[in-house]
């Protein structure tokens, strides 16, 4: 009886990765800026608090550590947002992975894609950014993938549907399961 080892792909079928897209800090730009103004405001009250322009007790201490605690947890929620959600191209598929402790990654194969779109509000798309919408034939209106405030989206658009066009047959991901 001989033992079967594992399938060897040869290194021209192998996934490659092609690019990692983060979400930009300009679609959280409020978040940011609020987290600012709020951190600011306690910072003053304390500030006037001590000089002795307004009453200094523990309840107007209290209220201002409280809101410079609370910007600056406005600002980390939205800067780690951002940087544990990424958005992956391969040469195989298409990604989208969120989470800090536990990793979720939604992935969708080149020849399960039916469109992909281009979105976002106009004063986004004037400076370079917007959503790109992926669908696929289970969808009903709805994407099945979302890169949400990426710069460029029509480039990552042409790239995806590049990759869209080259799809080879049989595919090189055949022997994944998919579920």
């Amino acid at each position: 009886m001989t033992k079967k080892g594992p399938e060897v792909i040869p290194s021209e079928n192998r996934e490659r990765l092609v690019n990692i897209f983060y979400p930009k800090r300009a679609t959280s730009i409020f978040y940011y800026v609020f987290g600012v103004v709020v951190f600011i405001i306690g910072l003053g009250f304390n500030v006037t608090s001590a000089a002795g322009f307004i009453i200094h007790d523990l309840f107007a201490w209290t209220l201002g550590i409280a809101s410079m605690i609370f910007g600056i947890l406005m600002v980390a929620w939205a800067e780690s947002r951002r940087w544990f959600t990424l958005y992956i191209i391969t040469t195989w598929n298409v990604r989208v992975r969120k989470g800090i402790f536990s990793r979720e990654t939604v992935r969708i194969f080149y020849d399960e894609i039916t469109d992909v779109h281009c979105s976002g509000p106009a004063d986004e798309r004037r400076v370079g950014m917007g959503d790109v919408e992926i669908f696929t034939s289970a969808d009903e209106g709805t994407p099945s993938l979302l890169f949400d405030g990426v710069n460029n989206p029509d480039g990552i658009k042409e790239i995806i549907l590049r990759f869209m066009g080259t799809i080879p047959d049989p595919v090189h991901w055949a022997h994944l399961d998919r579920a």
